[in-house]
């Protein structure tokens, strides 16, 4: 295995070993030789619908084995993808889909953007195969997260390769299974479940996320491999240890977590059950300049980090003046690439890049004396308080702890009189009020600070991805009757 086009890397599977499981869906297992004619067949039908070398595509759909599929059968047609979830508004999703003109959208409700259905990339015809050496000139086009605003489209600005020999996440391996609990639309769960069929492993795909049926999966598949973002570290971590314990889940090699949130007990409790050998973190974003990986054995030994940088980037801490900070000072994260070359950009947005090739994605941290990066929250999520900036993360893992509590997002609301109150939306569907969580908060984690008031909701707070939309949040907080709160 070497560099080369993800177009041919399905094709070079299917030669391997064409009997062998690509995809797992609610519909079946498609083998890798299947798999293969899929993506062609998508191929073909994209181009006789005008698709070229280096035309986007835009997609959007629940996890199955034929948007996969069709992701690759944009690669094969020289094109480029461009993955949107379709949890985003209509004028979201209208106002993206207009930046980028794609030049076909599928998926999409056709109020919102004119679409075609997924179904209609795989009519029946003949199965013809493609041509090799097909090369995207970009790996696609993501969308940023929008949870502290308006998403914006960032352009992965490198060929549509994979080179099998140097996989950028932790731990992955050639001819693996792993079981697909997050949404392949996002960014995530896109770059590790293509990668994953690149280097042919089988992948088996949730449609849904349900703790105790991802442990399932993974026992019954004998998975090796599993990323995660924060929703299904905690949703795991907050089972009885008795039912994580029914599943045989000897079998991962490691768990990796992605995008930060993930509160330290609830990567204790992972560690205590699999072993710190089989899990790992890593810190990043699709426009960021490089990403910071850490093991469990390290982070046992540093809690709270999320690592140091990979091959090809620096991390360094800034102050508001643009000067870099020493360890231990909390400031601006920035991230440098090493290579020479810069990878994304923001589609109609100016660049934010500095003269010397800093870039922060909108992160505040600190580093200790030997480089370890430690993240206190989002600079947009950060609380004026009157002893400082209040980062909410820390408060919103530790209300989580709670038997009761399924998931917290903290805001600051203005009270009116300029000052900010710190307010907790917490997702219980138990008996659980304020009284209760806050003796919690003051016996178990001293450190934190209780929210000044408290909502409640009966729902997810985050998506599949582990983001939550705060300014949504926090304007409907602030908007309610009642609202400053007292």
């Amino acid at each position: 295995m070497t560099v080369g086009p993800l177009a041919d890397a399905i094709r070079d599977r299917a030669d391997e070993a064409p009997d062998r499981p690509a995809v797992t869906d609610q519909h079946g297992t498609v083998s890798r030789r299947e798999f293969d004619r899929m993506s062609d067949r998508a191929a073909d039908r994209l181009e006789e619908l005008g698709v070229g070398h280096g035309s986007v595509v835009a997609i959007t759909g629940p996890n199955s084995a034929r948007l996969l599929a069709a992701l690759f059968g944009v690669w094969k047609a020289g094109a480029v993808p461009l993955p949107i979830h379709s949890r985003k508004s209509a004028a979201e999703l209208r106002q993206l889909l207009e930046l980028a003109e794609p030049a076909l959208t599928i998926g999409f409700d056709p109020a919102v953007y004119p679409s075609i259905e997924l179904d209609a990339l795989f009519v029946a015809g003949e199965d013809r195969p493609r041509p090799r050496g097909v090369l995207s000139p970009r790996l696609r086009i993501g969308t940023s997260g929008g949870s502290s605003g308006t998403p914006k489209l960032i352009s992965v600005d490198v060929p549509a390769l994979v080179n099998t020999d140097r996989l950028w996440h932790h731990a992955m391996a050639a001819d693996g299974t792993h079981v697909v609990p997050l949404d392949v639309v996002d960014g995530t769960g896109f770059f590790a479940t293509t990668t994953a069929l690149a280097i042919g492993c089988h992948v088996i795909l949730m449609t849904r996320f349900e703790a105790e049926e991802l442990l399932r999966l993974v026992a019954h598949h004998r998975a090796d491999w599993l990323a995660l973002t924060q929703p299904g570290m905690l949703a795991v971590a907050k089972l009885p240890a008795s039912t994580r314990e029914a599943f045989d889940v000897s079998s991962l090699r490691c768990v990796t977590h992605y995008s930060g949130g993930v509160a330290a007990w609830v990567k204790r409790v992972w560690i205590d059950w699999i072993g710190a050998e089989r899990v790992a973190e890593s810190y990043g974003a699709t426009d960021a300049r490089g990403s910071t990986w850490i093991t469990g054995d390290e982070w046992l030994q540093r809690p709270g980090s999320v690592g140091k940088p990979g091959r090809g980037a620096e991390v360094a801490v800034f102050d508001d003046a643009g000067q870099r900070l020493s360890a231990g000072a909390v400031g601006h994260v920035r991230f440098r690439d090493l290579t020479g070359r810069r990878n994304s950009h923001y589609i109609g947005v100016p660049s934010s890049e500095a003269p010397d090739g800093w870039e922060g994605v909108g992160d505040m941290g600190w580093l200790d004396a030997d480089g370890y990066l430690y993240l206190a929250d989002r600079e947009s999520d950060m609380i004026p308080t009157a002893s400082g900036l209040l980062a909410p993360l820390p408060i919103e893992g530790a209300i989580e702890f709670h038997p009761a509590v399924r998931s917290a997002v903290v805001v600051g609301i203005d009270r009116g009189d300029g000052s900010t109150a710190v307010h907790a939306v917490v997702d219980a569907p138990g008996e659980v009020d304020a009284v209760a969580l806050e003796e919690m908060l003051t016996t178990t984690f001293p450190e934190v600070r209780v929210p000044d008031s408290w909502s409640w909701r009966d729902g997810p707070l985050r998506d599949n991805a582990g983001k939550a939309p705060r300014r949504a949040i926090r304007d409907q907080i602030q908007s309610a009757p009642g609202s400053p709160p007292s």
